[in-house]
């Protein structure tokens, strides 16, 4: 079965209350679209707590066909990567960051890896609203490298895809870094990210399968091949898609959107 529904998001730190600080406020608009992407996600994640343990919420719960088996969380790293949602915990520890966060209760143990940063912050967008008790059954977590070429992006991608009977996936990727360029390559940057918007807005697998790393690399755009990995994963599917952040934050190359079936394609695919 492909995918059946994707959230995208950035992954600056600053999303995080507690890192961000004082600066918190200014980035609660951006941590509101990226939860309201990741809600229509519709990943049953939460139980409710019975003395610290998640159990299912009623037999309707577990047995509802509308619902996905499992939430494949992708980001970029220097190495392409699976993590096992047992022995892997949300850190920023490697980037001089002392935050960590750990629904697996794994920190510690010998084995556990702590994911890289775009994970770590894609756990945390997933995972930090809603009651204690954690319903952690159907995650995976991947990194792929910053430099992998599209093909290895899309065969990855299909493969995450065919996990599970119903595959959803939360992508972490940012676009290219405006502010940190100059002169003409701030114009490419410009001219870049509005693409990028556009095929977002669009669930347009084959542009953002087209990407070009060179130029990507150039740009500072460092959510390519995450971006290629879900074009992989929807190969031959027909999504909508809808941007949920702000031309502001576009302008960063912060980009929230959603990916979903429309109720016509869930009955063909029999979901």
């Amino acid at each position: 079965m492909p995918l059946i529904a994707a959230a995208i998001c950035p992954h600056p730190p600053m999303l995080i209350p507690e890192v961000a600080g004082s600066a918190a406020a200014l980035w609660g608009g951006l941590r509101t679209a990226c939860v309201e992407s990741i809600r229509r996600l519709r990943f049953p994640k939460f139980g409710d707590e019975t003395d610290g343990w998640a159990i299912g919420r009623t037999e309707e719960f577990h047995t509802d066909p509308t619902l996905p088996d499992v939430l494949v969380i992708v980001g970029g790293d220097d190495a392409t990567m699976a993590y096992d949602s047992a022995t892997a915990y949300g850190s920023l520890g490697r980037y001089g960051i002392d935050w960590s966060w750990d629904i697996a209760w794994c920190m510690g143990n010998r084995g556990s890896l702590p994911l890289p940063m775009s994970l770590s912050i894609g756990l945390w967008l997933a995972t930090a609203s809603g009651p204690d008790g954690l319903y952690v059954k159907g995650f995976e977590y991947q990194s792929i490298s910053f430099d992998a070429s599209p093909r290895e992006c899309a065969a990855l991608g299909k493969e995450l895809a065919e996990r599970k009977q119903k595959v959803v996936m939360l992508v972490l990727a940012e676009g290219a870094a405006t502010e940190q360029l100059q002169d003409s390559a701030a114009g490419q940057a410009r001219t870049y990210n509005t693409m990028l918007a556009q095929s977002l807005a669009r669930a347009d697998a084959t542009a953002l399968g087209q990407l070009d790393p060179r130029l990507s690399q150039t740009l500072k755009a460092s959510g390519r091949a995450p971006w290629q990995v879900l074009a992989g994963a929807t190969e031959g599917q027909h999504l909508t898609g809808q941007l949920i952040s702000d031309p502001v934050s576009h302008d960063a190359g912060l980009f929230v959107a959603s990916w979903t079936q429309d109720a016509e394609n869930q009955i063909l695919a029999g979901i």
